[in-house]
């Protein structure tokens, strides 16, 4: 027998035990980094489902001063705020018009500041029409600002006759139309598309006229008779999308907020490399350019986000997420606690996932695997409840937010007897909750019924004297043909009937023959 041969058989224990480590030591890793790029996964989905949620908000009051604005062409652009605000326009010495001077009678917060090449138009010519039109936006601008409040530097409109209406008011000496403005990229990308775009446009990045620093402007053309008269624009400074990313950002590596010209807008990080070049979004995380990436592309809008994690700060989170797997390693006496210890924390962990923590019913995650593993079975008759509190910020405002918190946990306690192990009870959002019911020879009306009075008839003043509860529910079988979010959906519809016809009571979806189902 050779001397490695002795060897390996004198300390084979040694050996397997060392096997055994590196075995549980890259599986330890593999976990870790699993967890690791799952949780930056979740939290990129995030905040770009922030972001797009602040986007969509942003272009859908510019579609609706658009529609007024456009409504008023066609009829008549002069309005009493504007005749009064056209009276307060002055021309100064150098023939520029400004509104310096606002009545005295108007709130401030409601008007800005329309500067722009003098003299004042001749009376009935296009430009008094089209200055009387952005002077009459002042309450949609107003309304528009203090709802974005911050998100937002300014709102404005910019006629294509040499004037701009600014939002919020500063004095001509501070700000002031210039021709220079129609070279700005606002101007250029709205208005190279031809015809014009009916989706709001997004800018590259440009400075701020106003001085305030870099920017980036959401812009609506508004035409009369497919002729451009101006652009409604929303401004967004940069340092607000890299403080936005930063709240919060991913624990490990930085985000990048790309535009549709591939160029860098914000990140979570100061002074941190952005990508060189990156291709398709892609669901996992990739090694590229000397890091791990994640593009993820925001629905809707032009904007790409952008996650890197580099090497170095991965190894760093790995060994701070696996130190305790690495010390029980060195410590193979205390191997087997260990694994149980793990063990026990991935199901927790497990558990956290699937339920809400508050109340203990299931939750969103746990509706999408239910979702999955029946569509793989072929099951198409499942039932759908959906039921919410009635008057439930009342419960909230009246008895604090505490006894809200007890409300809900109650409720599931409740409903836990009336269920079997097939059927599963989700918290789908703030006080509504959604129960499938697999069992197709469950009456979804009864059993919609039983948890109705079940919890009527709960003595709730043993939470707080006073309290009341009752729910509204709406059910509806899905069937053949039927997906199961469209029975979701029928449900929710159904709710909201229950809610319209006085509230506790269950109403199912009418199937268009008079019958619920």
């Amino acid at each position: 027998m050779s001397r490695l041969s002795q060897a390996f058989a004198k300390y084979r224990l040694q050996w397997l035990l060392l096997g055994l480590s590196t075995v549980l030591l890259a599986l330890s890793l593999q976990h870790a980094f699993r967890q690791i790029t799952e949780l930056n996964r979740r939290d990129t989905n995030n905040m770009a489902a922030e972001l797009r949620s602040q986007f969509q908000e942003m272009e859908a009051f510019l579609e609706a001063m658009r529609g007024q604005a456009e409504e008023r062409l066609r009829s008549n652009p002069q309005s009493i705020l504007s005749r009064h605000l056209y009276q307060a326009l002055r021309v100064d010495g150098s023939k520029r018009i400004n509104l310096d001077q606002v009545p005295a009678d108007l709130p401030p917060a409601l008007i800005g500041n329309l500067t722009g090449l003098g003299p004042l138009p001749a009376p009935g010519s296009e430009r008094e029409d089209t200055i009387h039109l952005a002077l009459s936006l002042s309450p949609l601008l107003s309304t528009a600002s203090k709802l974005l409040d911050e998100e937002v530097a300014w709102i404005y409109f910019t006629g294509t006759d040499n004037f701009i209406y600014l939002y919020p008011w500063v004095p001509s000496s501070q700000f002031r139309f210039d021709l220079t403005i129609y070279r700005k990229s606002y101007w250029q990308d709205a208005l190279t598309q031809q015809p014009p775009a009916q989706r709001a446009t997004l800018s590259r990045p440009y400075q701020d006229f106003a001085g305030r620093g870099q920017m980036i402007t959401l812009s609506q053309p508004i035409t009369k008779a497919q002729k451009v008269v101006g652009l409604l624009s929303i401004d967004i400074l940069l340092t607000n999308l890299e403080r936005a990313l930063q709240q919060p950002a991913p624990q490990v590596g930085t985000l990048f907020l790309v535009n549709q010209h591939k160029q860098v807008l914000a990140r979570s990080q100061p002074g941190t490399a952005p990508p060189l070049r990156y291709g398709e979004e892609r669901d996992d995380y990739r090694w590229q350019q000397g890091a791990f990436q994640l593009v993820h592309a925001i629905p809707d809008t032009p904007l790409t986000l952008i996650h890197r994690i580099p090497l170095i700060a991965l190894l760093e989170a790995l060994f701070w997420q696996s130190v305790t797997a690495l010390v029980t390693l060195l410590c193979l006496v205390l191997a087997t606690l260990s694994s149980l210890k793990s063990r026990r924390l991935n199901q927790r962990l497990n558990y956290l996932s699937r339920h809400d923590a508050l109340t203990g019913a299931f939750n969103r995650h746990h509706f999408d695997a239910f979702e999955h593993q029946h569509a793989l079975a072929g099951n198409q008759r499942i039932g759908a409840i959906m039921f919410d509190c009635d008057h439930f910020k009342r419960v909230n405002d009246t008895f604090g937010h505490g006894v809200g918190d007890e409300v809900l946990i109650q409720l599931v306690r409740l409903c836990k007897p009336l269920l079997t192990k097939e059927n599963s009870l989700i918290r789908w959002g703030g006080e509504e909750f959604l129960l499938l019911v697999v069992d197709e020879a469950v009456s979804l009306g009864d059993l919609a019924e039983q948890l109705r009075r079940a919890i009527a008839d709960h003595p709730w003043e043993e939470i707080a004297q006073g309290l009341g509860v009752t729910v509204s529910l709406g059910h509806c079988r899905q069937h053949p043909g039927v997906k199961l979010q469209e029975a979701i959906r029928r449900a929710d519809v159904a709710l909201y009937r229950a809610k319209a016809n006085g509230r506790n009571r269950s109403e199912g979806w009418d199937d268009g023959e008079g019958q619920p189902e």
